[in-house]
């Protein structure tokens, strides 16, 4: 009991101490009457078929000890009081103060309205204040539960019952525990007051204060709640609506649905899940996260839909999808990902970043292993573009392209159909020179166009080596034509920088496609071959 339910209680029994009608006992029926003034004086000594009458409730014993001057009673064996004609008490003993209406009964007792049995050993009940209270273990049964504690009130005018102690609920389909628990015998609601967990076969949901409608098997969890399923998937958020029955579940603010097998997440503002079918969505931030590594992945969208079956976890990601790790970036407009081929696929105007490269095309597949990219498929106007310093690109385009990352780098890339490249040509640095950014100079900007084309890259995101198959069309161009664009951009050329996310916060920024859409209506349409 809080301080100040405590409180409460004291005054209430004060105030009617102080201020309730005090009212006389009247004794009904007795089959034998008797006095013993030396032991007992002012006593009658009752038995046999004996009744009382308190103002509308009936008192019935075997036998009695009426004080009527102190205007109370001790009553024992076969105790009943019948309060109206909807409340009936049972016990061994009574002891009945009439002034404040107070009945202490004591062995067996039992408590009843309605389809409603309050079973304890200790039984204090106030006809004032219509209420029963135990202190040393109870049970409640009803049409649906059986309720134990170690403390306990009910309130027969609301049906209403407060169980606080070592409180357990059981119903056929769960058992609930919990520290302090209100129940509605008419309704079947249980409102959660304090840490409380409901066990099902497959399923466990904790929570610190909500209510949960023990016969239609819905609830609102409100405080720290947590539903957890057997095989690792946790679903959090600051409220829960949660139906046992259709295995629905929605939740509000800073939702979070854990998988700890496959070491992934799905948070956001808003979130449907279908503990049944492991199926769920999610809005308002939505974010999908796989720490299965230390470099993690964060992945945006306005919508993310998230299934899981016999270990298989698949994530859907639609408009403004965007994808923030360390060493990749992503924006596109909507994402397909299955831990079955741990392929991200990304579709609409998808735009990928590794260090200084920049990655285009109709659709682009992200191989990962370990949480890690470790290929690139590019279907599509594939196009790439490589920074050779603050204002030239190194530049490649084709059908479609296939990327090959170690490190975290991309090392090589294969151009497939219509392969185009341009590659800023620099001498090579004097080795016996500090190496600075004006040690090199251009010696021709190189031009080419084949059907096929592989290029090696070096650590500092360099061409270290093109291969062309079969014989290529090529020009080297010299340097001072490095500002005709005519020359160095090849078409579709767009960079997008400002469009990159810049960490694993800026993923919920939205990035203007429309930018994109316009430089690419706006870009010249070259020739194939250009001399």
């Amino acid at each position: 009991m809080t301080k100040k339910t405590l409180i409460y209680v004291i005054c209430s029994v004060f105030l009617i101490e102080v201020f309730a009608e005090k009212t006389t006992i009247y004794l009904e029926h007795s089959e034998t009457l008797s006095f013993d003034q030396e032991r007992m004086p002012d006593c009658q000594i009752l038995g046999g078929n004996v009744q009382f009458r308190h103002d509308n409730a009936l008192m019935f014993c075997d036998s009695a000890f009426f004080h009527d001057k102190q205007n109370t009673i001790d009553a024992f064996g076969n105790i009943r009081i019948e309060q109206g004609d909807s409340i009936f008490v049972y016990g061994d003993k009574l002891h009945y103060e009439g002034n404040i209406k107070l009945a202490k009964l004591r062995q067996h007792v039992r408590m009843i309205k309605g389809g409603m049995t309050l079973y304890t050993d200790s039984l204090n009940y106030d006809r004032e204040l219509n209420v029963g209270y135990y202190f040393n273990k109870g049970k409640i049964v009803d049409s649906t539960n059986v309720l134990t504690s170690i403390n306990g009130h009910y309130y027969p005018n609301t049906n209403t019952a407060v169980f606080q102690k070592d409180v357990v609920l059981t119903n056929p389909e769960f058992i609930l525990y919990s520290d302090t628990l209100k129940y509605n015998t008419a309704t079947d609601i249980a409102y959660i007051l304090g840490p409380s967990t409901i066990l099902y076969d497959s399923t466990t949901i904790y929570s610190e204060y909500g209510w949960y409608n023990t016969k239609q098997e819905h609830s609102k969890l409100i405080d720290n709640s947590i539903i957890k399923d057997n095989e690792g998937r946790t679903l959090t958020a600051d409220t829960i609506y949660y139906n046992r029955k259709n295995n629905l579940a929605k939740s509000y603010i800073n939702v979070q649905l854990r998988d700890s097998v496959q070491k992934s997440m799905l948070v956001g503002d808003y979130g449907i899940y279908n503990d049944m079918k492991k199926k769920g969505s999610m809005t308002k931030k939505a974010t999908f996260i796989d720490f299965s590594s230390t470099d993690s992945l964060f992945l945006s969208a306005d919508t993310l839909f998230y299934a899981s079956s016999d270990s298989i976890t698949t994530v859907r990601g639609y408009y403004n999808v965007q994808s923030w790790q360390k060493d990749f970036q992503v924006i596109c407009d909507s994402m397909y990902y299955s831990t079955q081929d741990s392929i991200i696929r990304m579709f609409g105007t998808p735009i990928g970043w590794n260090e200084d490269n920049q990655i285009t095309g109709d659709s682009i597949y992200l191989l990962t292993k370990d949480n890690k990219v470790n290929k690139i498929f590019v279907r599509g106007s594939a196009f790439m573009l490589m920074k050779s310093d603050s204002v030239e690109y190194n530049q490649v385009s084709g059908k479609q392209f296939t990327g090959y990352v170690k490190d975290e780098r991309l090392y090589k890339l294969f151009v497939d159909g219509n392969a185009l490249s341009i590659y800023f040509v620099k001498e090579e640095a004097d080795s016996t020179k500090e190496a600075t950014s004006d040690s090199t100079e251009y010696i021709g900007i190189n031009k080419a166009e084949s059907s096929e084309l592989t290029i090696y890259i070096a650590p500092d995101n360099k061409p270290e080596r093109i291969i062309m198959t079969p014989a290529s069309n090529g020009t080297m161009y010299t340097p001072d034509k490095k500002n005709n664009l005519e020359i160095t951009r090849l078409k579709g050329f767009i960079d997008c920088a400002s469009l990159r996310p810049k960490d694993k916060i800026d993923i919920y920024n939205k990035k203007d496609k429309h930018l994109l859409k316009q430089q690419s209506a706006a870009q010249p349409r070259y020739k194939r071959k250009e001399r």
